[in-house]
């Protein structure tokens, strides 16, 4: 029983002894820390891998948790019960096998450019095996703009050479290769049935580039486009769109291709010209929006154009009131089937409302509106929905308007006098400052020249003062007129905006607005019927000189 114990004890042993230096051990690993990976290799002792046999040229580390790995015993140390191994001395060995077969066998292979260095890159297969790319191979039919764009890419490409542990490749090779597998493809499908998919790839004079499967390309002609009449043909299609087309004309020595859509289709417009006529109602789907209107497909291929005009009654933006994808109903208001037009119209559904308001106002009446627009010119203002009337800035008041955009908001709302009405024309004049008396006709027969008035100074301008003598109704001193000095900076300085003044009338045409006032006159009148007045009191009383008095009412006067 002992001779038993001792035998088992002894086999345990030897099976479960550490393998030698250089040989080969396979495990699954265990965990990864920040300086092994630890693999469980079925032995109660710990194996370890370096982390820097696992990371790449770029740092990752490409082993994870739970992966079957091979790898080669370097060395042992029983005093720290670890087992040291080497994956990447295995791995590599494995992968130069797979490039050797893949040169041989002409099969593509995977790498990853990492580097740019002088006359290409380096790549690097399955995160180990380091070769290189040349630029010249790095490309096939467009070249990059930037080399740094295929960097840290998966690319497929074919081995071009290997010599002495070192491997080339080309991405050209593997490219043009699988370009003219491709093309075959392509160009036996066209034989046998004329019709392909392609993608847009430019528009160019006169119709559309359309590239095929990548291999070959064809011509579209505007023409060919659709069946329908199209308003902006070179903004129909985008780079980018698939279409399915037609080959109408095939040079195979030339490899030329002139496609067409609507040769797939049959004409709508013929089966339309039946059923339609102008002033039919129609319902469609809106399919495209734009600042000029919006295009309704009335049924498969047959679209008609609202034009802005005729979306609303009103003045507002088409995309306010349609959007792509709405299902509108409008009047048929010209429809040529022949030439594939066909015109719409929303707002023919409604009454106008300028013959609905030219029905119920007449010139003279007195409306409220809202201020929609207030411009340097005038007042835009909404007297009804769909009805906008203009005050010119004229006709905002009866005194001089400087900015209009001081006095009046967009959204306030006005009262407003009808001057002229012409429906047919859809204008409308109206009035703020005829709704009250014109000041010039109040004051026509109050004033006269010769006259002394009293006014407020509103203005002191350099060439004189603007004075207000009515309300609405202004008079204009000139810088002569206002006092005998002549120095104009002195002259101008005595008075002040909202300063009362006394002048007399030498020029008043109300019918002309033109009202002109004089200081000057006005004091000369003055002094003189003071210094009459003052004569008359002193008379015969022999105090002062006649020549003194003048003198003093003078120095009184000037100040």
């Amino acid at each position: 029983m002992e001779n038993w114990a001792q035998e088992f004890e002894e086999y345990l042993n030897k099976s479960f002894s550490p393998p030698k230096i250089g040989d080969t051990v396979r495990g699954k690993v265990v965990t990864i820390t920040e300086e092994y990976v630890f693999v469980d290799i079925g032995l109660k002792n710990e194996a370890v891998i370096p982390l820097s046999e696992v990371k790449s040229k770029t740092g990752e580390i490409f082993l994870s948790e739970g992966d079957e790995v091979e790898a080669l015993v370097e060395r042992w140390n029983p005093s720290e019960g670890l087992l040291v191994l080497s994956y990447r001395k295995v791995f590599e060995k494995k992968l130069r096998e797979e490039i050797e077969k893949a040169y041989s066998e002409k099969t593509e292979i995977i790498v990853v450019p990492y580097a740019l260095v002088k006359g290409g890159y380096r790549v690097i297969y399955k995160n180990l095996l380091e070769g290189f790319m040349p630029f010249s191979q790095s490309y096939f039919r467009r070249k990059p703009e930037k080399q740094e764009e295929l960097l840290n890419k998966e690319l497929e490409v074919l081995v071009l050479a290997v010599e002495r542990g070192n491997f080339i490749v080309s991405r050209r090779a593997f490219l043009e290769k699988e370009f003219e597998k491709k093309k075959q493809k392509v160009l036996t499908e066209l034989k046998e049935t004329g019709t392909v998919e392609g993608e847009v790839i430019k528009c160019v004079e006169g119709g559309y580039v359309i590239n095929i499967e990548d291999v070959i390309t064809g011509f579209l002609p505007f023409q060919e486009l659709a069946w329908h009449r199209i308003e902006d043909p070179g903004s129909y299609l985008k780079p980018g769109d698939r279409v399915k087309v037609k080959v109408i004309r095939f040079d195979e020595k030339k490899e030329r291709l002139r496609l067409s859509i609507k040769a797939l289709l049959p004409d709508p417009w013929e089966e339309a010209g039946k059923k339609y006529k102008e002033g039919d109602r129609i319902r469609g789907k809106v399919t495209k929006v734009f600042n000029k209107g919006a295009f309704v497909e009335v049924e498969p291929g047959v679209e008609g154009l609202i034009p802005a005009s005729e979306v609303s009654w009103k003045k507002v933006k088409v995309r306010d009131v349609i959007s792509e994808g709405d299902m509108v109903e409008a009047v048929i208001i010209d429809f040529r089937p022949s030439e594939k037009k066909m015109a719409l119209s929303l707002k023919k559904l409604e009454p106008d409302p300028w013959e609905v308001f030219a029905s119920e106002v007449k010139t003279g009446d007195v409306l409220t509106g809202k201020i929609v627009t207030v411009t340097d010119y005038g007042l835009f203002v909404e007297v009804k929905e769909g009805v906008e009337g203009f005050v010119h800035i004229s006709n905002v008041s009866w005194e001089r308007v400087e900015n209009l955009k001081e006095l009046y908001k967009p959204g306030e709302e006005i009262m407003v006098k009808v001057l002229e009405l012409i429906p047919e024309k859809k204008r409308l004049q109206l009035s703020i400052k005829h709704l009250k008396p014109n000041p010039w006709e109040e004051i026509a027969d109050k004033i006269k020249e010769g006259d002394v008035v009293e006014g407020v100074i509103k203005e002191i301008q350099e060439k004189g003062l603007q004075v207000e003598v009515f309300p609405g109704v202004r008079a204009f001193i000139p810088l002569k007129e206002i006092d005998e000095d002549r120095h104009k900076e002195k002259i101008l300085k005595k008075f002040n905006p909202g300063d009362k003044i006394k002048a007399k009338v030498v020029l008043f045409e109300p019918e002309k607005k033109r009202f002109i006032l004089s200081r000057v006159k006005y004091l000369k009148e003055l002094e003189e019927k003071e210094f009459k007045e003052f004569k008359q009191k002193i008379s015969g009383s022999g105090i002062i000189s006649l020549g003194e008095i003048l003198k003093q009412k003078l120095r009184e006067r000037k100040g």
